[in-house]
């Protein structure tokens, strides 16, 4: 029995479709051309979830998806669930008409890799720090405002993310320091056109 890749099936998209009196089930991966039959129990739920879809794709309260346009409230309110057993504090400000565009990808790994310089170097400590993202979209940008309350987090550390930030997003960063030992990053990254 092949491996069953868990964490790419959503990623790579799949197709459901009623032949033969059946329920049948295949990869959008081109590179997967088999079709596979949906066992019975699976397809009892698939058809109670059917309603659901049907008001997601047709329903008066569907949206549309956008692929370049990023959802950065929904983007902050996922790492905040990765990071659920520590103290995570965010805030967005935003409006619809404040749109960035940008990879989901590229941003979330940016600010879990800023997470994780803050809890990485925690094992002598008794709590961990309070962690701070103020994020906000300005005129096409993404600005963010990142710190931990025990300053933990070095720079020197995240030297590929700043560069990555600088090269490859195009953006700017800078590491302040502020009276009583406190310091904080300050992002602004343009959207991609």
């Amino acid at each position: 029995m092949k491996k069953i890749k868990m964490d790419t099936i959503l990623k790579t998209g799949i197709w459901i479709k009623e032949q033969q009196g059946q329920l049948t089930i295949g990869s959008l991966d081109k590179n997967n051309p088999e079709v596979m039959i949906v066992p019975d129990q699976l397809s009892s739920k698939i058809f109670e979830f059917e309603k659901d879809m049907m008001k997601a794709l047709y329903g008066d309260d569907r949206i549309e998806f956008v692929p370049d346009s990023l959802n950065i409230e929904k983007l902050l309110s996922n790492l905040k669930k990765q990071y659920k057993k520590y103290d995570v504090r965010i805030s967005f400000s935003g409006t619809t008409e404040n749109i960035f565009n940008g990879s989901y990808e590229e941003i979330y790994t940016l600010i879990e890799k800023l997470i994780q310089s803050s809890l990485n170097p925690i094992s002598g400590i008794k709590s961990p720090p309070l962690i701070y993202i103020n994020a906000s979209v300005l005129q096409d940008h993404l600005c963010i405002i990142y710190r931990d309350s025990l300053s933990i987090s070095d720079p020197t550390t995240l030297a590929h993310e700043f560069d990555y930030i600088k090269s490859s997003l195009n953006g700017e960063i800078s590491h302040k320091a502020t009276s009583g030992n406190k310091s904080y990053y300050d992002i602004i990254i343009p959207s991609k056109h």
